[in-house]
């Protein structure tokens, strides 16, 4: 794993030598231009793995996760995954050029043209899990002991049922959280929403203790 902690908690660009690229952590405002679910479903493809998916018979053990990234966003089916992988890296990889071809992901920034495929994508996969703090699923709830986790379970349950009760909208984590934050650290609004996904979690984490 890149050794990027101080630059996650600075928010600066973070460059991946392997990739040839620098990427850009966007903050919480840049990404409402694109809107969050949309930017969410861009990044959720860029760092699938094959333990995201149920593998049953289809034995993906050796499969790279870049050829698992190509079939599902070059599927007939997928317009709408493509254009969401394209909004999220206009964000990460500012003013460039982006072209998915059958076998490359093709990036050109500055009259450069860089290539990610199957030989760098799981460096490039790494910095943006550890940039937009993706987690494996089993480590979303950590409880501390039993009687925590059985709390946890309920919470989470009891949630599901009043919004599906009353056919809500969740609406916007982020914007939840950076109302939270601001009432609770006395912090402007417009701090916030300049910070990035890695800092409001590194501050909701603090604030939680």
């Amino acid at each position: 794993m890149k050794d990027i902690d101080l630059a996650l908690f600075t928010g600066v660009d973070i460059p991946i030598t392997e990739c040839g690229l620098i990427i850009h952590q966007p903050s919480i405002k840049e990404i409402s231009m694109i809107g969050e679910r949309q930017f969410l479903l861009g990044i959720k493809l860029l760092t699938i793995s094959k333990e995201d998916l149920e593998q049953g018979e289809n034995n993906l053990s050796n499969t790279p996760n870049f050829q698992i990234f190509m079939t599902i966003i070059n599927a007939a089916e997928a317009k709408e995954s493509k254009i969401a992988v394209k909004d999220a890296l206009s964000l990460i990889v500012p003013n460039s050029q982006i072209t998915i071809l059958p076998r490359t992901l093709l990036l050109n920034c500055n009259d450069t043209n860089i290539i990610i495929d199957e030989g760098n994508f799981e460096y490039f996969q790494d910095v943006l899990r550890q940039v937009f703090c993706l987690k494996k699923k089993e480590d979303d709830f950590n409880p501390a002991n039993e009687q925590a986790a059985k709390i946890a379970e309920k919470i989470k349950k009891s949630k599901a049922k009043v919004a599906h009760l009353k056919g809500e909208d969740i609406g916007s984590i982020y914007a939840r959280y950076i109302s939270a934050l601001a009432i609770g650290l006395k912090l402007p609004l417009q701090d916030l929403l300049n910070c990035t996904i890695y800092q409001i979690q590194d501050l909701l984490e603090r604030f939680s203790l």
